[in-house]
């Protein structure tokens, strides 16, 4: 029954359209904007009414639920997940003290230092990002400004997709510095629709005139013979009697042959007389 649970729901995915919006629940629900503060120190913004571990950087929120990272372009979702390689680091900096709802396994950490990411996805995560932890807070650029429009947007009548893409385009002027978020935003804030398609890296072959190199060795080989013999039918007998490779013909050597013979009587005769001459 699970499996075939498993395999309608794959089914239902693969039938969405490529540009609808996939809204992920992750139990957080807000009726109204909550009230962001700065993490003391951190480009950063947290909710302290909030029970749950819910952050503002660089343009976009996020929320850690379920030992998962979510990100969303407005403050109650649509939410999408986010690849732990895919984290920004300063959100992944932020103490444990400003999460609203840790998970057990972070309550027996230091409420001074952020989760200890590297015992959650391990040392092989560490070792690509061994920097998450070392960074001098001087230089941490400014928070980002907080998208302070959508406060007017309640869930009575919170706005759907296309108006969602809608107001951020017009009152939210702000680009994301960190390339990851940039990313995100991207995503976020561009219908699939919109993007230019992919090209395909396979080259075209035209199905009429294939490449030199694509076509078959054998054919060529076997087709020279045939238009050798065909040459020769065309010529007739003359053709074949002709010599090959610059010999003479067979007519011209007898009659090489027989003035060669002409040309030694005659020297034979003249040797004659000369001979009697001298006696």
């Amino acid at each position: 029954m699970r499996k075939l649970l498993t395999i309608l729901a794959l089914l239902a995915l693969t039938s969405m359209p490529a540009s609808a919006e996939i809204s992920i629940s992750i139990g957080i629900n807000l009726s109204q904007y909550p009230n962001l503060q700065p993490v003391p120190g951190y480009p950063v913004y947290y909710a302290p009414r909030l029970r749950a571990n819910y952050f503002f950087y660089d343009g976009l929120y996020w929320a850690y639920v379920r030992e998962g990272w979510y990100v969303s372009p407005w403050y109650d979702g649509p939410w999408s997940q986010v690849p732990f390689d895919s984290v920004p680091l300063p959100v992944l900096r932020v103490p444990l003290r400003y999460y609203g709802l840790p998970p057990l396994t972070f309550r027996n950490w230091g409420p001074n230092e952020p989760p200890r990411w590297d015992a959650v996805w391990g040392q092989e995560w560490a070792r690509r990002h061994d920097e998450w932890k070392r960074w001098d807070r001087r230089t941490a650029p400014p928070p980002a400004p907080l998208p302070t429009y959508q406060k007017q947007f309640a869930r009575s009548n919170y706005p759907d997709e296309t108006r969602r893409r809608e107001l951020i385009q017009q009152h939210y002027n702000y680009t994301p510095r960190d390339a990851q978020v940039r990313q995100h935003w991207q995503s976020a804030i561009v219908d699939s629709s919109q993007r230019p398609p992919q090209r395909s890296e396979m080259p075209r072959v035209a199905p009429d005139r294939p490449p030199e190199h694509a076509r078959p060795q054998a054919e060529t080989t076997r087709a020279a013979p045939s238009a050798d013999r065909s040459r020769d039918t065309d010529r007739g007998p003359a053709a074949k009697a002709r010599p090959e490779h610059g010999a003479a013909p067979d007519k011209a050597k007898g009659g090489d042959a027989k003035a060669g013979s002409k040309a030694d009587k005659k020297a034979d005769k003249r040797g004659g007389h000369d001979s009697g001459k001298r006696e």
